[in-house]
């Protein structure tokens, strides 16, 4: 298997994992706008319980989509030449 054939796969796999690791961080990130507040607190305790689901299901329907999207315009670009 080459290369150009792995890279949506791999591609989309970054992208996922980005997005997956990012929404909970991000969201913790604007709760701790004050650090003494409820949110903020709740937000860090539960940050690892968070970023396992966000994971698997943000994650995985984010690279679900970037993997079809990818294929689909690779398999576009392949019909024009």
């Amino acid at each position: 298997m080459r290369w150009g054939r792995r890279f949506p796969l791999v591609g989309a796999l970054v992208v996922g994992l980005s997005a997956g690791v990012g929404y909970p961080v991000v969201s913790v990130a604007v709760a701790c706008g004050a650090p003494s507040s409820e949110a903020c607190v709740w937000g860090k305790a539960y940050l690892p319980l968070n970023l396992t689901i966000s994971v698997v299901v943000v994650g995985g329907i984010v690279t679900g989509l970037c993997l079809a999207v990818l294929t689909w315009r690779r398999s576009h670009a392949s019909r024009d030449e």
